[in-house]
Order: C-alpha cells, then sequence, then structure tokens
C-alpha cells in the first residue's frame, strides 16, 4: 500500500494527538498530485476544533488517511 509513514504526535491524558502525518510512496500522490511525499499538518487543519470531519469524493484518500492514524487514535 506505501513505502513509508511518518507520524508526529504528542501524549495527552487518555492518548496521543496527531499532530503531522507524511505519506511516502502513495499512487494516488504520485499519480494525482504528482508528488512522491505530502505532508498533512493536522495542527494547522484542525485549530482549536473540538469536531473535525473528512469528507471527499471517492478515492480521494479518506481511508488512507485514517489507516495511517490508526495507531494513535
Amino acid at each position: 500500500m506505501n513505502d513509508a509513514t511518518n507520524m508526529n504526535a504528542v501524549a495527552m491524558s487518555g492518548g496521543y494527538r496527531p499532530l503531522a502525518l507524511t505519506l511516502k510512496g502513495f499512487k494516488g500522490i504520485r499519480s494525482g498530485l504528482g508528488r512522491d511525499t505530502i505532508t498533512l499538518d493536522l495542527e494547522a487543519l484542525v485549530g482549536d476544533a473540538q469536531l473535525v470531519a473528512i469528507a471527499g469524493s471517492n478515492g480521494r484518500g479518506k481511508t488512507t488517511v485514517m489507516d495511517n492514524l490508526h495507531p494513535l487514535c
């Protein structure tokens, strides 16, 4: 599925809060965005929100992001 995934996270009471997610070698990133690596700055995207929704069309990477966050969530 992927060559590498890198997660930066901070410890919180009750678990971890992911700060950033770097994905490397995903087919969709190479073919769709023309990039080999993409970093999602989750801290900047979420800000101080209490609830976050991930939305998009089929095949846009929602499950890929969630699958790679799974070890921390």
